[in-house]
């Protein structure tokens, strides 16, 4: 190819992506009109469209990507909010994804259901909201019990599966899901997913029937998944039924072990894998591959990940620490795993 084509190439490709990147949603004035400009896709692939939204004259542009009005309607995203009041419109300058008039309370350009404008304010977290009679997510209502005892615990989690991040004196809070307390006075969250009380172990939205709420404690993951009390170890809420809780621990690049045996942990919605014929005593983690997960031996075997190394000598087993991936004992050498010639 020669060089003078080439640079064309390049030049166009980068010409592309500098435009690409400035196509940003927004209003623009443009001929007496009110035009909404979208962009769907990265840099260089993606949909780009306009539409005519409005006559510029008593336009208003709230925020650039966000809210507008003009003497008979409020937009949001170019979209006009149906029965939206623009004389009295307020935007909250403590969540400016949310605002009110005289009629209603809206996030992000939908009414918040049941909220009272009168009485409406953020509450300290993007989002979360409250008037005289309760509080709201986004645009739900919490059916919160007890106004004066609700606390945010965890902003950073709220809306994630599983994770515990609000609570009353009666309720704890998933999402928007308010689950009961069974006692309010030692009621504790752990590791998020997790909580107890005198009386009751919880994951998520849900108590753990099974669980010892007195000695149930989390113990970790990548997530914080895994917990587990006197008699049972708990993944994802769920018994792992294999493991024995007093010598299970967690051993770093997916590994868990007890007294007895070792587990692989994949990430994901996949419960922890027994690994077959695996020695819990001896096993040990020997360091990461490149894969995201690691290796590990026993007295009797090699692992990678959740696949045993045929034929590796876990005695004199090694990884070679400039590349992770690759790894000898006395009788050969191996690659992702595998014997090389």
């Amino acid at each position: 190819m020669k060089p003078s084509f080439l640079l064309r190439v390049v030049g166009s490709l980068l010409s592309l992506l500098v435009a690409g990147c400035g196509r940003k949603e927004g209003y623009q004035i443009k001929d007496g009109k009110v035009v909404w400009h979208s962009w769907r896709g990265d840099g260089l692939l993606g949909t780009r469209s306009e539409a005519e939204i409005a006559d510029a004259s008593g336009f208003e542009i709230l925020q650039p990507r966000g809210y507008a009005r003009n003497p008979g309607h409020v937009f949001h995203e170019g979209a006009r909010m149906d029965g939206a009041d623009p004389t009295s419109f307020h935007i909250f300058k403590q969540d400016p994804e949310t605002a009110r008039d005289a009629r209603r309370v809206y996030h992000r350009g939908a009414p918040v259901s049941n909220a009272d404008p009168a009485t409406y304010e953020p509450a300290g977290m993007a989002g979360l909201g409250r008037d005289k009679a309760d509080y709201y997510l986004r645009t739900r209502p919490l059916h919160v019990r007890d106004l004066s005892s609700f606390q945010v615990l965890d902003a950073e989690v709220c809306g994630r599966e599983h994770h515990i991040w609000a609570r009353d004196r009666f309720n704890y809070y998933v999402g928007e899901q308010p689950t009961p307390i069974a006692d309010e006075a030692t009621f504790q969250v752990i590791q998020s997913w997790y909580a107890r009380d005198a009386k009751q172990a919880y994951f998520g939205s849900q108590p753990i029937t099974a669980a010892d709420p007195a000695t149930f404690q989390g113990i970790g993951g990548e997530a914080g998944e895994f917990a587990k009390d006197t008699r049972h170890v708990y993944w994802r809420g769920q018994m792992v039924e294999e493991a024995d809780a007093p010598s299970f621990r967690l051993l770093g690049w997916r590994y868990a072990g007890d007294a007895k045996r070792a587990f692989f942990c994949y990430a994901g919605d996949i419960p922890p894998l027994v690994l077959p014929d695996s020695d819990g005593k001896s096993f040990e983690v020997l360091g990461p591959s490149s894969q995201g997960f690691g290796y590990a031996r026993d007295a009797r075997q090699v692992y990678q990940g959740a696949n045993v190394i045929d034929g590796a000598d876990p005695a004199t087993f090694v990884i070679d620490s400039r590349d992770p991936e690759r790894a000898s004992d006395k009788n050969r050498r191996y690659h992702h795993g595998k014997p090389l010639p």
